[in-house]
């Protein structure tokens, strides 16, 4: 996958102005100029209805190319999601929020929706999220999987590019009523059946020539990813939205949603496919 064109929909908030910040890794890092689409949908026509000229300014300044859409309708979600099928871009990058009030900007709404029916991946910022001119380390949660390994291929081929690492984290949650004794015979065991289900995609990522490490961690999938993002050692949260079935695993609804809101940095989320 490569990053020619990506839409970025701008809803004229500085929220939204300030995910155009943590795209620089990408623009810096491409071979060729990378294409920039600000996107603002407005209920009625009213001309240029928002001011997108710093975040022009700004992405120009990095040496993307920057075009501009206007369109209109009351389903922001719906038309986001249509130019992005009409322009065929690589990647979607939006705000987990926007304005405030009355907004239709806002998580569980048209950010929740797009990621839902998104057929490209997203690229997601929240306002805890720091950017980052550079992405040097990638945190990237896996349930041992096929869903969740299906973040790999999009990403893959930006983290060669970018030349960064990788930390595969699971999170074992089962078996938190052991006694002490137990509970570290079952994690010994446990992490080595970890390693093994993780073996498949570490040998992907090493394979690309990428340095990954494992790391298992125990307690709730939400709060431990969390945890990882804001412990300073990563520029990159990446994940698929569903995984495993079943309460409490990677489905959106439970963890992705209380993650992506949450997250103290940028998310890479695919759409996993059934």
């Amino acid at each position: 996958m490569s990053l020619n064109t990506i839409l970025l929909p701008h809803d004229g908030s500085a929220l939204s102005g300030s995910v155009a910040a943590s795209l620089a890794p990408f623009i810096l890092g491409a071979a060729s100029p990378v294409q920039v689409v600000l996107l603002h949908v407005a209920d009625v026509d009213a001309g240029e209805p928002v001011d997108l000229d710093a975040t022009e300014g700004y992405l120009s300044g990095l040496g993307a190319r920057v075009t501009r859409e206007y369109r209109t309708g009351p389903d922001a979600a719906a038309t986001i999601l249509s130019v992005a099928g009409e322009l065929s871009v690589d990647l979607v990058a939006m705000s987990t929020h926007g304005r405030s009030g009355l907004s239709r900007w806002v998580r569980g709404s048209v950010a929740e929706r797009v990621l839902r029916a998104c057929p490209v991946p997203l690229w997601l910022s929240n306002p805890r999220s720091a950017p980052t001119r550079s992405v040097r380390s990638v945190l990237i949660p896996m349930d041992g999987s096929e869903c969740a390994n299906g973040v790999l291929g999009p990403l893959v081929p930006l983290l060669t590019a970018l030349g960064a690492e990788v930390t595969l984290l699971y999170v074992d949650y089962a078996g938190t009523t052991d006694t002490p004794g137990m509970a570290a015979v079952r994690r010994v065991a446990r992490e080595a059946d970890v390693r093994g289900w993780l073996a498949v995609p570490m040998e992907r990522l090493q394979r690309a020539g990428i340095a990954t490490a494992v790391k298992v961690v125990h307690g709730a999938p939400a709060e431990e990813i969390l945890r990882a993002t804001e412990s300073g050692a990563f520029d990159l949260l990446a994940m698929a939205t569903h995984g495993r079935s079943g309460p409490g695993r990677w489905v959106l609804g439970s963890t992705a949603e209380k993650v992506l809101a949450h997250s103290a940095i940028c998310t890479f989320v695919v759409r996993a496919r059934s």
